[in-house]
């Protein structure tokens, strides 16, 4: 069954998104933390976020981000298999 995600829950996403500098940087830094070993990973993300002190705002903003990404993917499996079952190898509609 596909995730459903209200519009109040995409635009609280777009706004933490954008809030956070744009998901290109969040991206750029999860590659950059992932590249260290797992102590230097959670040394230098918890500096970063004690000295921001924002510790709950970057949480929420990931997890919004998480959640969104599941959606996505839930979204997407529902096309394919809507393609798969339409094509006339699997038995569905032409």
């Amino acid at each position: 069954m596909p995730m459903k995600c209200t519009q109040a829950e995409l635009s609280e996403l777009r706004a933490a998104l954008a809030d956070e500098g744009k998901l290109d940087v969040l991206t750029a830094q999860a590659q950059h933390w992932l590249g260290k070993a797992p102590s230097e990973q959670r040394r230098e993300i918890a500096a970063i976020v004690e000295q921001r002190g924002e510790m709950a705002r970057l949480l929420h903003g990931l997890g919004a981000a998480a959640t969104f990404h599941e959606w996505s993917a839930a979204m997407f499996r529902e096309v394919i298999d809507q393609i798969e079952a339409a094509r006339p190898s699997s038995g569905g509609a032409s």
